[in-house]
């Protein structure tokens, strides 16, 4: 019986019928065996597709990818979609690549695509209309490749559209992007903008030369006069005066104060004595001492009733009564400075040191105050002039700025409800092209290696396992023999 015929069992007659098998009945360890025995095949063509995938990705070029954002706003109640959907379509109106393409050479733009046309036309260089055929079909293609390069998209939720623009020079990158939302800017607001009534003409430059002199004028007359800023020196000069005659007040309360302390404290001075009492050396208890211990001696050779004893009993008794009759002790007195007026002394010296220097104080006070004083009166003699000359500069500034501010006016207008947030800028890193380049070409190889060992696994017609041919044939394995 052929490999590809299974003989079948008849459930109704339990005989054997044949029937023929396509192909053998693979399970998943058939394919797992199938797909290691296809290796070699698989290696063969993973191989190539990597290795072809490879080097296209590396000779890529770099690419140098600028961002630039805007924010959309209004002041109505608009939802995302009204405020975001029209300004991507403006963004992504050919009109402004087209504007952008006046401004830049293709050459500067996109080099190999510059090479190809100036090959061409070198080739139809006698035919005017296929030069003019060519210059439209290169002109097309750089339109084209800028649209592809150039990427618009906003957020689901903020009002913000992001810009991407890559190029293979990367301060072209930021400046052509910037030059697209340049061109945004203009073309929308010549779109929306309404149109405004004529003003009558005004010469900015006459006002800014009349402005001039009139500044001159200013500066002329503070040079003649001596200062520098009217308005500073007004105000300096009177917060000196105002602190000088502060400072007067604060002299005089001080220095009447001092008087008043000076007349106290001499009244004062006038009842203390500048000498005092230190102590007083008093010798008639020590003699009366000496007269007793005399008559104790006297005894040693006398009787108490002797003239000798009695005469100095006498004594005694006299000095005794002549010592009960002082109220103080009597005899040498020793003196001294009074402390107290000393002190007294002293603080009145300081205190008139004080009022000498107060004095000279106030007077100096005085003399600055009489200096501020003709210094106000000589800038309030300047003031009117001074007013009359700023009046005049003033009135041209505010002409010139009404000018100018309605210039901008009309121009910020024109660009309302859209503000650039974030400006391009020239991109230091070039973008992951090349690395995504190989993975992609890395996948590629791996699926169609996959796809190769598959189609071999599949139209294999011999049988891989022994589970296979029981399952292709319907009939138990008994046993397997190898190779030789």
């Amino acid at each position: 019986m052929p490999l590809n015929e299974a003989p079948n069992r008849d459930p109704a007659k339990n005989g054997m019928a044949r029937a023929s098998a396509s192909r053998p009945r693979l399970g998943a360890a058939d394919l797992i065996v199938q797909f290691w025995r296809a290796k070699w095949l698989m290696l063969l063509v993973f191989v190539p597709v990597f290795a072809l995938g490879l080097a296209a990705a590396i000779s890529r070029p770099d690419q140098f990818e600028s961002r630039s954002r805007l924010i959309v706003s209004s002041v109505s109640g608009a939802s995302h979609d009204d405020l975001v959907q029209p300004e991507l379509e403006f963004l992504r109106s050919p009109v402004i690549v087209a504007r952008v393409l006046d401004r830049f050479p293709m050459s500067r733009l996109y080099p190999a695509l510059d090479e190809s046309c100036e090959a061409r036309s070198r080739a139809v260089r006698v035919d005017a209309g296929g030069l003019r055929r060519l210059a439209a079909e290169c002109r097309q293609m750089s339109a084209d490749a800028m649209e592809r390069d150039f990427q618009v998209w906003a957020s689901s939720r903020a009002p913000v559209i992001t810009a991407t623009y890559k190029n293979g020079d990367a301060e072209t990158s930021a400046e052509v992007l910037n030059a697209l939302i340049g061109a945004y800017l203009a073309y929308r607001s010549q779109v929306l903008t309404q149109p405004q009534a004529i003003r009558p003409p005004i010469d900015r430059t006459t006002l800014e030369a009349r402005l001039l002199e009139s500044e001159a004028a200013v500066g002329g007359f503070l040079e003649v006069q001596g200062i520098s800023n009217f308005e500073a020196e007004r105000d300096t000069v009177q917060a000196l005066y105002q602190a000088a005659s502060e400072d007067l007040l604060g002299t005089d309360s001080r220095l009447q104060q001092v008087e008043s302390q000076l007349v106290a404290y001499r009244g004062q001075i006038r009842a203390i004595r500048p000498q005092q009492r230190l102590f007083v050396e008093d010798s008639t208890e020590q003699t009366l001492i000496d007269m007793k211990l005399e008559r104790e001696a006297l005894l040693v050779n006398h009787l108490p009733g002797s003239v000798v004893v009695q005469d100095m009993d006498r004594r005694i008794a006299r000095a005794e009564t002549f010592i009960d009759t002082l109220d103080r002790p009597v005899g040498t007195v020793r003196t001294g400075p009074n402390p107290r007026y000393e002190q007294m002394l002293s603080v009145i010296g300081d205190l008139q040191a004080e009022a000498a220097s107060l004095k000279d104080q106030q007077a100096a006070l005085a003399r600055q105050i009489t200096g501020f004083e003709a210094r106000q009166a000589r800038l309030t003699s300047l003031t009117p002039r001074y007013k009359e000359l700023m009046r005049k500069r003033d009135l041209l500034e505010r002409d010139l700025m009404s000018e100018v501010r309605q210039d901008v006016d009309a121009n910020v207008s024109r660009f309302y409800g859209i503000r650039v947030l974030e400006p391009a800028s020239v991109p230091v890193r070039p973008t992951a092209t090349r690395s995504v380049a190989a993975v992609l070409a890395f996948l590629l190889a791996c699926f169609a290696a996959i796809v190769a060992g598959l189609l071999k696994a599949l139209t294999r017609k011999g049988f891989a396992t022994r589970r296979s041919v029981e399952r292709t044939l319907d009939l138990p394995v008994l046993a397997t023999v190898g190779e030789a």
